[in-house]
């Protein structure tokens, strides 16, 4: 049968013979034994199925196991033949007593029990995997052919993610074409343009395509695309939980997860951008499913494609599927980075890990001074995305050195600290003069968050100076203030996001007020401020 003997399509790599390094000569590599053994008469010590090797270290692998394959054949063809001949046996039951062989005077072992043989059988399962211990199959692979058991890639991720379980019944049909298209556009204002996880033009296909009269046209990852940009758009128009909008975006996320089996599997980049919607509504929806877990698991998924590394110039990769690997590379370096500041957890991958351009070509970016008013309108502008994959780089590189990479007190941090603190003051003051004022304030916002989270007492600043801790005491002010100004502007406008970051944010800065304020109130409020510090020589 072909069962019995399977092909194996695997890699034959052999090592020199123990004799060949020996007298350092060239071994042809031959098996079961090399041709200098063979002229020699060694070759019964060449061969890799002797215990002249240790196991698992055998000249050939592979071939070891496929002489052990034959020897167990060999011993079946045996048993079987025995069996064979001891059924044309005539009984001599009734007859004189045979002849005791010196076998039989060995005692008789006891038959096994069925834990023992439960423990045998366990004993003999771990001993096969640890032997294909060599033939790994990652997967991502081409001959990862799936789950064999009821658990898959998507309910993995999607149990341990979930916080609560979505309420049953809320699956909400897809609304008609007029009313998707406001929240649509309302997603593509106040989200794509900061994180734009997938092309817009391909978007607009599987829209097309989802509300197609044949429903054969789209495919389940038109489905969820469609369906989770509708649920973040609508929760972020939400004012409080259980409202409509609210309700809308439940029914949304319910009816996208039901593609989740034919979209998430690893090895596409289809399943990551699936993962970072699922981010986005996370972010605004806490309560049912966590973020770090999903952001973890699209950063993993990010690094077995190979994303976070340019393909090399002499890789045939066309210019759209580049430009595809570099979004998503930068959309989950951004998320991943936002994510790990806010509820200060190690990075899922390091800045030195990963070598990727930005994407989005500069024929891609409009620019008033080279296209005309008429052009700009229906050239999509990158220019706040790469201002935010520009500062999260920035909170990587001091977060990275104050926070994780070691516990030890400097000597003189502040030299360091005034140098990070103009490199983000000079990226806010570098923006494009045609930043929208919405996303100017969100970046604003970023800025003083950044600025308090770099001047607060840490390992390698545990005791912070006068002047630091009144600038502490004045950004907090104004991060509220700015703060109190974005929350009160309608949210059917345009404007980014309020989401669960921005709540822990407004916590992290209000507890650093507080502490300052506790810590020295006197200098905090005296009206002369304190003299910055001066450089050490």
């Amino acid at each position: 049968m072909v069962l019995e003997t399977p092909l194996l399509r695997v890699s034959r790599p052999v090592a020199a013979c123990s004799r060949c390094r020996a007298a350092k000569v060239k071994c042809d590599g031959k098996l079961p034994a090399c041709t200098a053994c063979e002229k020699s008469n060694r070759a019964a010590e060449c061969s890799s199925t002797n215990d002249q090797f240790a196991r698992g270290k055998e000249r050939s692998y592979v071939a070891t196991l496929e002489a052990r394959v034959e020897k167990l054949e060999k011993k079946i063809n045996e048993a079987r033949a025995r069996r064979k001949s001891s059924v044309a046996m005539p009984d001599y039951e009734n007859s004189a007593t045979p002849r005791r062989t010196s076998v039989d005077t060995v005692k008789a072992s006891k038959p096994l029990s069925k834990r023992a043989q439960r423990r045998q059988e366990n004993a003999d399962i771990d001993e096969l995997v640890s032997d294909f211990g060599l033939l790994a199959v990652n997967a991502t692979a081409r001959d990862f052919y799936g789950f064999t058991s009821a658990m898959s890639y998507a309910k993995l991720i999607l149990s341990a993610s979930s916080k609560e379980s979505l309420p049953s019944g809320m699956n909400k049909a897809l609304p008609p074409r007029y009313a998707a298209t406001p929240l649509i556009q309302h997603y593509l204002n106040n989200f794509f343009v900061l994180l734009p996880i997938f092309d817009e033009a391909s978007f607009y296909a599987s829209v097309d395509a989802v509300y197609h009269q044949d429903p054969e046209m789209a495919t389940a990852f038109d489905y969820l695309t469609v369906r989770l940009v509708l649920s973040v758009a609508c929760l972020s128009l939400s004012e409080q939980r259980g409202d409509t909008h609210y309700s809308d975006a439940v029914g949304h996320v319910t009816a996208a997860l039901e593609h989740a089996e034919d979209v998430l599997h690893p090895g596409f980049i289809s399943s990551i951008q699936a993962l970072l919607l699922l981010v986005q509504y996370a972010m605004l929806d806490p309560h049912h499913f966590d973020s770090w877990t999903l952001i973890g698991a699209a950063s993993r998924a990010m690094v077995d494609l190979g994303i976070h590394q340019d393909p090399s110039k002499s890789a045939a990769v066309s210019k759209p599927k580049l430009e595809l690997r570099r979004r998503v590379y930068w959309c989950v370096y951004a998320l991943d980075r936002s994510t790990s500041l806010v509820q200060t957890r190690a990075f899922s991958f390091s800045d030195d890990s990963a070598n990727v351009s930005v994407p989005f070509s500069l024929n891609s970016i409009s620019s008033p001074k080279q296209n005309s008013p008429k052009t700009h309108v229906w050239l999509q502008s990158f220019d706040a995305a790469l201002d935010l994959f520009k500062i999260r780089q920035l909170q990587s590189s001091w977060y990275m050195d104050l926070f994780q990479s070691g516990r030890d007190a400097w000597h003189d941090p502040y030299p360091y600290i005034w140098k990070t603190y103009n490199e983000m003051t000079h990226w806010f003051q570098d923006m494009p003069a045609t930043t929208l004022p919405s996303t100017k304030a969100f970046f604003e916002l970023e800025l003083l968050y950044s600025y308090v989270y770099i001047l607060s007492p840490s390992s390698r600043i545990p005791h912070i100076n006068e002047y630091a801790q009144r600038l502490i005491f004045e950004h907090c002010i104004t991060y509220a203030t700015k703060l109190l100004a974005l929350m009160s502007k309608p949210n059917n406008t345009t404007k980014p996001p309020v989401t669960f970051y921005d709540a822990m944010r407004a916590y992290m800065t209000g507890r650093q007020f507080v502490d300052v304020l506790a810590r020295n109130q006197d200098v905090i409020l005296d009206p002369s401020p304190p003299l910055p510090p001066a450089p050490s020589t």
